[in-house]
């Protein structure tokens, strides 16, 4: 290594070529120097393998001199861990230029030596036990849980939030496992602190129910905490779990930990025991947040139920707990001086959900859900009247309605809807996925009613109405597939959500959008993402107006030909029917005429059928001409209709595409 390395510096781009200027690598070797778990000798074996992958990835190059920018390996050695060994860092060499690349470290080293997962066990079990004696302090927990979790690490620059989040999240377990209650809420607000009464139910679950009284469950709680995030990093994902998008980061993290564990040190080192049930709790993709605002649907308790149930009740509690600790730190980005999110507000509002799902351990789930329903949308009921009211409850929660004001809102424009709707909304809003398949996970449909009920030009009635269009095209899609329902389908509302927020003030705009759908399939799960076609503005109506003479001149025209086309049709129709039934009734100075020119009454009769026939496709070609003129405005484009004579019914190339006579053709992925 070192003759190699030697050789490498006294490349002068003269006598031996190429030569390697390795800019920032004084900062990176300082940096290295000052950071007491990296030192100087993993350092020098990384500028090794630096001048390897380099002369690899300019092989070939007539270069003398070639450049290697070091700046981003500089930064990672400062704020390196030190959890593994600092030599083992993978890095890809990009190429900016013919003569220059840069060098990229991968945060994420795989750790497979024994050894070192032995040392980093045996560090976070040390870590448990002071939590479990509770004698240790913020500042020293923070400087524990950096050295044991080597995870900690892998937050790029741009995934701050993520990493401040699991910071509060870690930070969580410690102040709830140690009982330190004025800890958890000194950055509250005083009048919506945490209160005695709440903190002490937490701490009696955490006894009875959780049962977190073992360092291993602790380490694994630890553990958990310190990866939960890591899908939501897209260089991390898409490396090591291509195909997964950034909605799905909990599946993509289980399916890297079955298939590459070796790149989370941390979750390696675990028994089987807590690697299986952290698998199983991400593979459930079960976002408590949707649940408590009813966007999921009874089918995602029942995979949750389904999952957990292997692990038995411990397994479930860890669940649960997990949850809960996750949802303390969600605030860690604002600050990590205690639990900001977890307020006595936010509490009342989590622990009917959390109280939903502890009940799944003896109910099945739909029972389990209808019962959460039932507790937000009316405290009053012990069961749904109808299911019009069933549906309703699912609507208070998804528009988040927690007072009579903001519920006779939702409940008013309910009733607005005509029946047809109603109904079809209703048999929506209620299909749980177990009986009635598939369930609908509407996601953003919170944001959509609240953007609707903000904006006086819309309103809640008009998104319900949207809703019911969103549903029948969901509803085509299913019917127009030849595999079996699955048991919960994702809607994306997001897009509808923002049209429901920027729809001008002339009252009927929203509703003159058109939506189209796009569906996915990922394993057994159906996902449909909505997208909004926006009407045009003041802009697009100016030229039309600009062009309206000539519009007008073509639509008289149209009228015209249709109607001596209709008039053409109906004479010939009823020439030939005198033919064949009253042929008495024709003058005998025209029959004459007609033999004596040598044509049969019956091949006259045949002639003139088929012309009336004729007639009847043109006049059917020209009013579906005419919805094509409709179409092709609808798509945007400003054109009239002897432009969209010339252009075609298909133009609209951008898009699905609209059939001549006004309906959305079907595709894989689009209706």
């Amino acid at each position: 290594e070192r003759q190699a390395l030697t050789k490498y510096l006294r490349m002068d781009g003269l006598t031996s070529k190429p030569a390697f200027i390795l800019c920032e690598s004084s900062n990176f070797l300082e940096n290295c120097l000052s950071n007491g778990e990296v030192g100087v000798l993993p350092a020098l074996k990384i500028l090794l393998k630096v001048y390897v992958a380099a002369e690899k990835e300019f092989r070939g190059s007539s270069r003398a001199v070639l450049t290697v920018r070091l700046n981003q390996l500089a930064v990672f050695a400062k704020d390196f861990g030190g959890s593994v060994t600092f030599q083992d860092l993978p890095f890809d060499m990009i190429r900016n230029k013919e003569s220059e690349a840069t060098c990229v470290p991968k945060m994420w080293i795989p750790v497979t030596n024994q050894a070192v997962l032995n040392e980093l066990a045996d560090k976070g079990k040390q870590l448990a036990k002071s939590l479990l004696n509770g004698n240790i302090s913020d500042r020293q927990f923070k400087v524990a849980m950096q050295k044991a979790f080597p995870e900690l690490s892998y937050f790029p620059v741009g995934a701050e939030v993520q990493r401040l989040q699991t910071y509060g999240a870690m930070l969580s377990a410690l102040w709830l496992i140690c009982g330190q209650y004025e800890a958890f809420i000194r950055q509250q607000v005083e009048e919506e602190q945490l209160s005695k009464q709440s903190w002490a139910w937490i701490q009696e679950w955490m006894k009875e129910g959780v049962k977190i009284l073992n360092e291993e469950a602790v380490d694994a709680t630890l553990t958990f905490m310190a990866i939960h995030a890591l899908g939501k990093i897209p260089e991390f994902r898409e490396e090591l779990a291509p195909g997964f998008d950034a909605q799905s980061h909990d599946v993509a993290l289980s399916h890297i930990l079955r298939n590459k564990p070796e790149v989370v040190p941390s979750f390696m080192r675990l028994p089987a025991k807590y690697r299986n049930l952290i698998i199983d709790s991400l593979s459930v993709d079960f976002q408590f947040s949707q649940f408590l605002q009813a966007e999921n649907v009874p089918a995602n308790l029942e995979m949750v139920k389904e999952q957990m149930a292997p692990h038995g009740d411990e397994g479930f509690a860890f669940f649960c707990f997990r949850i809960f600790v996750q949802m303390c730190g969600k605030l860690g980005s604002k600050s990590l001086v205690g639990s900001v999110f977890m307020t006595e507000p936010q509490f009342q509002r989590f622990r009917p959900g959390l109280d939903a799902l502890q009940t799944l351990k003896t109910n099945e789930a739909g029972m389990a859900y209808n019962a959460f329903l039932l507790l937000q949308g009316s405290k009053a009921l012990s069961r749904f009247a109808s299911p019009e009211h069933q549906a309703l409850a699912r609507l208070l929660c998804l528009g988040s309605a927690s007072d009579h004001a903001s519920g006779d809102a939702v409940r008013s424009a309910f009733d607005d809807l005509v029946p047809a709707d109603k109904a079809s909304l209703t048999r929506w809003l209620i299909a749980d996925g177990i009986t009635n398949k598939p369930g609908y996970v509407l996601c953003s449909a919170p944001d959509l009613l609240r953007n609707a009920q903000a904006n006086p030009a819309v309103g809640l009635t008009d998104a319900l109405s949207m809703m019911v269009r969103v549903q029948e095209r969901c509803d085509v899609a299913n019917s127009m597939t030849l595999r079996p329902p699955s048991r919960k389908v994702y809607v994306h509302l997001n897009d509808l959500a923002s049209w429901a927020q920027d729809a001008g003030a002339v009252m009927g705009e929203f509703k003159q959008a058109r939506l189209e759908v796009r569906s996915e399939d990922l394993g057994d799960t159906r996902v449909f993402s909505v997208q909004v076609i926006r009407p045009k503005r003041s802009g697009a109506a100016k030229n039309q107006h600009g062009s309206g003479s000539g519009s007008c001149g073509c639509a008289f025209l149209r009228c015209l030909v249709q109607l001596l086309i209709l008039m053409a049709m109906l004479a010939t129709g009823m020439f030939a029917a005198a033919l064949n039934s009253f042929p008495g009734r024709i003058p005998r100075a025209a029959m004459v005429e007609i033999e004596e020119a040598g044509v049969s009454r019956h091949r006259l009769m045949y002639a003139t059928a088929g012309v009336s026939c004729l007639m009847f496709l043109l006049l059917m070609l020209t009013c579906c001409r005419r919805r094509c003129g409709s179409s092709c405005e609808d798509c945007g484009s400003v054109r009239s209709c002897c432009n969209c004579r010339s252009v075609g019914c298909f133009a609209c190339s951008g898009r699905a595409g609209t059939l001549a006579c006004g309906y959305s053709r079907l595709e894989s992925d689009l209706i």
